[in-house]
């Protein structure tokens, strides 16, 4: 029975053959390498493959740099291990002795499969990637820390053109992350931005919906508003979505109650909360899932909605089957949240030196049949 072979990273079978050719004579001390782009261009992987190939020899002193002159054959010490090329004659191409990887790949990591946003964001990025001749390595984190390292380490490892990540909720801060851009390795973060991180982002603008839903509950003349989150901390998205909620009450002269911010998503507490909160005549939920809880919620309490209760959350309910209404919702651009996302990481694998930038796509309010006056208002 034959035994699988362990994948050897593209970056180490680039830089075992350079090595290779400076042991067998072929490439000779004080000789210009190739350059990054010619080197990238043969070997099918990207300019940061190459660049993770070079690097490693320059630290063990098989190569030099120049600045603004290239890669050079030093006099020094050079790899000793095993020769995964076959030997070829001093005279032959470097075109001639690499086979061309065929396959350009992304990786793009999300938490789930479970919802409608997260397949629409899948649909944005593959339709994306095939115009420009990729595939897509699509990964699920299933919101752990560690999955999302280790996937991180495997894309660098094995030459992946570029990564966009979903980031996990309540993570503010990657250390892989950073590093991978520090170096310019083509990574794109979606939906969410990582604080005090200077990365590539594209996210809709949670703080603007936010204060859209809740100005057209006020408009419609609530004043208590309760708001169901999830604990916001250290996840971007649900903290702009809770701003965006507080500043459109302040600017309304409206003071925000802190027992309004309701942050238990269990569905027996927020029935309880709703029974308990005799004031409260509309709720703005964080998403789609929250707000289907409250509507369950207030059917068992037997509220009417919006007679008694007025709805408003992100995202579109993907089981409005069940309610003779259509709900009233934020709507975010997912597919087009993908589609920027894979130009953007496209780009940067053209050019990894480009100034970073953040993509703010606005979302779009639908008021439905969830939301109306409260049912004293005169």
């Amino acid at each position: 029975m034959s035994v699988p072979m362990k994948r050897v990273p593209l970056y180490t079978q680039i830089r075992t053959y350079i090595a290779d050719q400076i042991t067998q004579g072929n490439l000779k001390p004080g000789e210009r390498l190739p350059s990054e782009n010619e080197l990238a261009e043969h070997f099918g992987v990207s300019r940061i493959t190459v660049k993770g190939a070079l690097s490693t020899l320059v630290e063990d002193g098989s190569v030099y740099r120049i600045q603004g002159k290239g890669s050079f054959v030093a006099d020094g010490p050079q790899s000793k291990e095993p020769v995964l090329y076959p030997p070829a004659n001093a005279s032959a191409s470097l075109a001639a002795l690499v086979k061309p990887r065929k396959m350009k790949l992304i990786s793009l990591m999300i938490p789930s499969l479970k919802t409608a946003y997260m397949v629409h964001l899948v649909q944005g990025v593959e339709k994306q990637a095939a115009l420009g001749g990729y595939r897509v390595i699509v990964s699920l984190t299933h919101e752990s820390v560690e999955t999302e390292c280790t996937l991180l380490a495997e894309a660098d490892e094995f030459g992946v053109d570029g990564v966009i990540v979903y980031p996990i909720e309540g993570e503010s801060y990657n250390e892989d992350i950073l590093r991978m851009s520090l170096r310019g390795y083509p990574i794109v973060v979606i939906d969410r931005y990582l604080k005090g991180l200077e990365t590539n982002c594209v996210c809709s603008d949670h703080f603007g919906g936010a204060y859209e839903a809740t100005n057209h509950l006020i408009q419609s003349g609530h004043t208590r508003i309760a708001f169901l989150t999830a604990p916001a901390k250290g996840t971007s998205s649900m903290e702009d979505r809770l701003e965006g909620y507080r500043r459109a009450l302040s600017d309304h002269g409206i003071s925000s109650d802190p027992r309004l911010v309701f942050t238990n998503t269990d569905p027996l507490q927020i029935e309880r909360f709703l029974r308990e909160s005799t004031d409260v005549t509309a709720v703005f939920a964080l998403n789609s899932s929250l707000g289907l809880k409250v509507m369950t919620a207030a059917e068992r309490l037997e509220f009417s909605i919006p007679e008694q209760l007025s709805v408003i959350f992100f995202d579109d309910l993907e089981h409005s089957y069940r309610w003779a209404k259509r709900p009233s919702c934020v709507l975010q651009q997912e597919e087009e949240i993908g589609i920027q996302a894979t130009k953007l990481l496209l780009s940067l694998a053209e050019n990894p030196e480009q100034e970073r930038k953040k993509i703010v796509l606005p979302p779009r309010l639908v008021v439905g049949g969830t939301t109306a006056p409260p049912y004293n208002f005169t």
